[in-house]
């Protein structure tokens, strides 16, 4: 452990100095593009940033698709202190490259801590931290919940390290912290493999201490092991509901969503590592293709200079070579991001290395008996030494190697099988995930090694010369690695910084009404401020991937710059879905769509985005007549199976989650009130202050609207937010409560457990 401030500040600057390396141009308010951000994270930020610099807390997103539950979809991670700290207090650009930043901190600094407690030298604690952090991570720059939720898998383990050998109540409590950060951070399945970690750890770590105790050689002076394996528990089910208010919303979604019903949308084999490329661990000159780095700095300089092996590189797309390893492959869709396992060539053969020594010393071992009593028992003097907390990596090797194992044969997918008939493992797609636990088995027996060289009686000087040389070849070749396999670029002048210039975000927010758009790809144009079809979503309604409900295919472009046509079909569902507006890469037969150009051009932000020069152009939907000859713009909302004049709606006043829809009278007949808005569990809706009963309408909700209009008022605030918001309250004053008497008065609760 680190026992001098010294040490501490030395390693936290070994964490700042690394995340520079590797992405320097962050610090400077350079930002990603590609991937997944811009389609997927940023429109998620935008929203929950601009809602909290408008003083509300959103519960529901209207702007992807026809709306979803924020909490529920889970990766918004509206609940994480983090992002409710930084995206209130930044611009987004900002606050996304800190968050990425600090979290490669915090994981750098807690694998560390955690191979210290382990026993491993303070430089081959570093030299893990490393391996792990900067190998699995960086290629998954493009997925932001890699770092945000893999950051707490070593904070966790550490905390259960800590607590067996010291049996402190910090550290129990510090893993519920760090179990709930994982779970409010929004992306489960890391969280899931965590829980697998702590859980199978912690029982393994237990059964060594039983084995000590036989022994006498175990250092703790503490509680039982069965105290100890209750401790644990508590606080495993303590940071479960820690994140209450962020898993019993997405356990409701969970129920309706598409990862309960069958669907081509959700394969959970998406995502493996077909078995040749497994390979990639020992042989990357096979794989990695050096002609795929775009930096030409003195960096990679360096780099290709301190790892020679990826010289010889192929010239291929990555993907494609991928594809094309089909032995023992699944019939399923994976990608070089999802199947990447890499983690340096030094440390695959340091690892190696520490296995070979670890075998020769098991086999060694000589046969003494197990305990002082069998000793006297025939008459030998058993000379036993307590077992140091720098021995524990030796005793739990069995266990990373077993773990390192199988979490490697379970990314190839070859176990999927067997795991969707598991709690858990079912309700995630992309076994290659689980190579985060083969990383951190080699990189934890990479220090071994590094630790075993260091305790060699061999002169200073040459100690610190080897580690330098390995440590820099490290950085040089994961560095290397990062840019090889990526599917994002960092850009200095990025292009979420043009989203307030942007010329289509202007018109459409000066609409009288609500806008929904018809874009070119899902999301991207929510960081309009607008509503938006098509969607793409982590975890969906189940209704957004229902045939009977779904848009009828587009018209393909033209040739020769010829307006392309729409169906019937097609314009039909696009008014009863509420779509105002449609924005194109090519101009529309405006007959055939019944729209008007509006706007022409270049757009500042979204021709950013996607890398285009051309103009696009943005058309909206023409007015249509209705029987008291009214012209009518369409809008968000209608009475009957034709528009009829509504008075301006508006959810911005009242936050949202929350719409409010004004019907005129002098209407004949009771009609239909029809709300563009998915029906999903816990809206509610009044008419003039009234409760109001809806009923079912395909995708969306409907009311019955008399004659003589009124105002409607729809209100999202559901019974899944209210009951995990309460068991996240409750669990946080019962852990405060318990650290507060633990620390000012630890006399009291030592009489009650005696008393007990």
């Amino acid at each position: 452990m680190l026992t001098q401030p010294r040490n501490s500040l030395r390693l936290l600057f070994v964490a700042v100095a690394m995340t520079f390396l590797f992405w320097w141009p962050l610090y400077g308010g350079a930002g990603f593009i590609g991937g997944d951000l811009y389609p997927y994270f940023f429109p998620q930020k935008a929203f929950l940033a601009d809602a909290l610099k408008g003083g509300n807390y959103p519960l529901w997103n209207d702007l992807s698709g026809f709306g979803y539950p924020v909490l529920g979809e889970s990766q918004t991670g509206a609940a994480y202190p983090f992002h409710l700290l930084f995206y209130w207090f930044f611009n987004l650009n900002t606050a996304y490259n800190a968050e990425h930043l600090l979290h490669y901190i915090i994981c750098f600094v807690a694998t560390s801590l955690f191979a210290r407690r382990l026993g491993l030298t303070e430089a081959g604690a570093v030299f893990t931290a490393l391996v792990f952090t900067y190998g699995w991570f960086p290629p998954r720059a493009c997925l932001e919940w890699a770092i945000l939720s893999g950051a707490w898998l070593p904070v966790s383990l550490w905390c259960v390290e800590s607590f067996l050998q010291t049996r402190w109540w910090r550290y129990a409590i510090g893993l519920s912290g760090a179990l709930g950060m994982q779970l409010l951070a929004g992306h489960y399945h890391l969280a899931f493999i965590t829980q697998l970690l702590v859980a199978t750890y912690g029982c393994c770590r237990l059964w060594i201490e039983q084995r000590q105790k036989q022994n006498g050689t175990c250092p703790v002076n503490g509680h039982c092991g069965k105290r100890a394996a209750l401790g644990l528990v508590l606080a495993g089910i303590a940071g479960i509901c820690l994140a209450g208010i962020q898993v019993v919303p997405t356990w409701e979604l969970k129920q309706r969503s598409t990862r309960v019903i069958t669907s081509d949308e959700y394969d959970p084999a998406y995502g493996h590592m077909p078995p040749l490329y497994s390979s990639q661990l020992i042989a990357p000159w096979c794989w990695y293709s050096p002609q795929s780095i775009d930096e030409e700095n003195i960096v990679r300089d360096v780099a290709e200079f301190v790892a020679p092996w990826h010289w010889f590189g192929p010239n291929h797309d990555l993907d494609e070579a991928i594809r094309a390893c089909r032995p023992g492959a699944l019939n399923a869709g994976t990608n070089k991001v999802e199947a990447h396992v890499y983690c340096g060539m030094v440390p695959i053969a340091m690892a190696f290395f520490a296995v070979i020594i670890w075998l020769r010393g098991f086999a060694g071992r000589t046969k003494l008996p197990l305990s002082r009593e069998e000793g006297k028992r025939i008459n030998i003097t058993v000379q036993q030494e307590p077992c140091a907390p720098y021995l524990m990596i030796d005793a739990t090797t069995v266990y990373w190697l077993v773990a390192g194992a199988l979490g490697l044969v379970y990314a190839t997918g070859w176990l999927l099988p067997i795991g969707l008939s598991l709690p858990g493992f079912s309700f995630f797609r992309g076994p290659g995930r689980y190579g985060i636990v083969t990383t951190l088995a080699i990189a934890l027996m990479a220090g071994k090694s590094f630790s075993h060289f260091r305790m060699q009686r061999s002169p200073p000087f040459l100690r610190i010369l080897v580690f330098v040389v390995v440590f820099c070849s490290t950085c040089g070749d994961l560095w290397l690695v990062s840019r090889m396999v990526k599917y994002t670029y960092i850009t200095s002048t990025p292009a979420i910084a043009f989203r307030d210039a942007s010329e289509v975000r202007k018109r459409l927010l000066a609409e009288p009404r609500l806008s929904r758009l018809l874009a070119p790809g899902p999301n991207v144009c929510n960081l309009l401020g607008v509503s938006c079809v098509p969607w793409y979503l982590g975890i969906a309604p189940a209704e957004y991937v229902d045939p009977a409900f779904a848009m009828p295919p587009r018209e393909k472009p033209l040739p020769n710059g010829k307006p392309t046509g729409c169906s019937p079909e097609l314009r039909r569902w696009l008014s009863q879905a509420g779509v105002t507006h449609v924005l194109n890469f090519e101009p529309l037969d405006e007959t055939a769509w019944q729209v008007d150009l509006i706007w022409k051009g270049v757009d500042p932000f979204l021709n950013r985005v996607w890398g285009r020069a051309e103009p696009i152009y943005l058309y909206r939907f023409r007015a249509s007549e209705t029987e008291g000859g009214a012209s009518l713009f369409p809008g968000r909302a209608y009475v009957g199976t034709e528009s009829i004049p509504i008075a301006a709606e508006s959810e911005r006043q009242f936050g949202r989650g929350t719409r409010r829809v004004v019907v005129e009278g002098n209407r004949q007949g009771r009609q239909s009130l029809v709300l563009t808005e998915l029906a999903y569990p816990g809206w509610t809706v009044t008419r003039d202050g009234d409760p109001v009963i809806e009923k079912p309408h395909g995708l969306f909700r409907a009311v019955d609207c008399p004659a003589e209009g009124g105002s409607y008022l729809w209100t999202y605030r559901p019974l899944s937010f209210l009951y995990g918001a309460a068991i996240s309250s409750v669990t946080l004053f019962v852990l405060a409560s318990i650290a507060h008497l633990r620390f000012w008065h630890p006399a009291l609760i030592d009489h009650l457990l005696r008393h007990r």
